[in-house]
């Protein structure tokens, strides 16, 4: 899958996820929505129900991992 695609899907299940939290007091528009569709995946516990979400979370998790990683090496955290 592509980068452009997994962040797509994430963001998509992220704005619903903002949308569903908000609607019970929650606010959360201080992160973004890739970052809500992480949660909103782990939280839910969805790992499993839909190969193209696991998939677009795997490719978008390898990326934070890599930074991290990036990160670490230079020293910076």
């Amino acid at each position: 899958m592509e980068i452009k695609k997994a962040q797509e899907i994430l963001e998509d299940l992220g704005d619903i996820y903002a949308v569903a939290l908000a609607g019970k007091g929650h606010n959360i528009d201080r992160f973004t929505p890739v970052f809500n569709g992480l949660a909103a995946y782990f939280m839910l516990k969805l790992e499993g129900e839909f190969d193209y979400l696991d998939e677009a979370v795997d490719v978008i998790c390898r990326i934070i991992y890599q930074g991290v990683r990036e990160k670490l090496a230079q020293g910076e955290y």
